[in-house]
């Protein structure tokens, strides 16, 4: 399973658990840890702040447009 699809998996289970559907990243990095990833923190952290989300910046930034920056450090799935 790449990066991307266990962060969405995480993701999708995060957001039904929250009536604003908002979470964080270091919530995702925390569950996916607990599922037994094989990828970096790091990694993680940089698919969820840049590459996978839409209004971010950067050379990577909005690659896939899964999740939206909402606040510092804050994200929902789009």
């Amino acid at each position: 399973m790449t990066c991307r699809d266990e962060i969405l998996t995480v993701a999708r289970k995060l957001s039904r658990e929250r009536t604003d559907g908002i979470f964080t990243a270091q919530e995702i990095v925390t569950a996916m840890r607990e599922r037994g990833t094989r990828h970096l923190d790091t990694t993680i952290r940089r698919h969820v702040a840049t590459e996978m989300c839409i209004n971010a910046v950067g050379p990577k930034a909005g690659k896939y447009h899964d999740l939206e920056r909402v606040g510092r450090g804050q994200f929902r799935l789009l």
